[in-house]
Formats: C-alpha cells, sequence, structure tokens
C-alpha cells in the first residue's frame, strides 16, 4: 500500500478545506479524499479519529464572523 504524498494532496486542495489532525474526531459534513483528486462526503458515523482512516480527511474552514457594530 501506497502513502499519500502530502505535497500532492495540497496542490490539489480545493480553498475552503483543510486536512484534519490525527487526534480530532471525524463527524458528518468532512470530506474523505476518494483517491481520484476528488473528494465525498463523509456520511459514516461520527467519533472515529482521523488516524483511523487510511485516506486523509478534510474539513471546511471555519468561517470567521463579522465583527459586531458594537466592537469599537
Amino acid at each position: 500500500m501506497s502513502e499519500t504524498n502530502p505535497m500532492a494532496t495540497a496542490a490539489i486542495l480545493p480553498e475552503g478545506l483543510r486536512p484534519l489532525k490525527w487526534n480530532e474526531l471525524v463527524r458528518r459534513g468532512d470530506f474523505v479524499e476518494d483517491g481520484r483528486a476528488g473528494f465525498e462526503p463523509w456520511v459514516g458515523p461520527s467519533g472515529f479519529r482521523a488516524d483511523a482512516f487510511v485516506k486523509q480527511i478534510f474539513r471546511r474552514l471555519a468561517h470567521p464572523s463579522a465583527p459586531s457594530k458594537n466592537a469599537l
């Protein structure tokens, strides 16, 4: 079995996704690399650590919240 080259994955990573760290829990809404330079949504159960998967798991980046008008 060959390992995924992280540099190759970074080159095709769509903007707005980040790879999960080894100890993060996978949840619905995350994406699994499908091996053809694409991603498919994870629809399985939650609670597995990302390092339990053979393929890399990705999550959407959190959008920064807009500053409130009262913050100034």
